[in-house]
């Protein structure tokens, strides 16, 4: 998966509860690889309708739009 404007490859969702703790991601094979230093069970669950966000740019929009 590649962020449809720049084509960067890593992404962030924020934390429901609180806007200002972000997840850096990739997607590699289809599956949702956090960065080494997070937490997988503090991690927020990444469905079709969370809004994800580029990790270059200031592309965002719903993680369905990336598959």
């Amino acid at each position: 998966m590649k962020c449809p404007v720049c084509g960067c490859e890593k992404f962030y969702v924020k934390d429901p509860d609180d806007e200002f703790d972000c997840y850096a991601f990739e997607c590699k094979e289809g599956e949702i690889c956090f960065e080494p230093d997070v937490d997988p069970s503090e991690a927020p669950g990444v469905e079709d309708d969370t809004e994800t966000y580029c990790n270059r740019c200031a592309w965002h929009d719903k993680f369905r739009t990336l598959k």
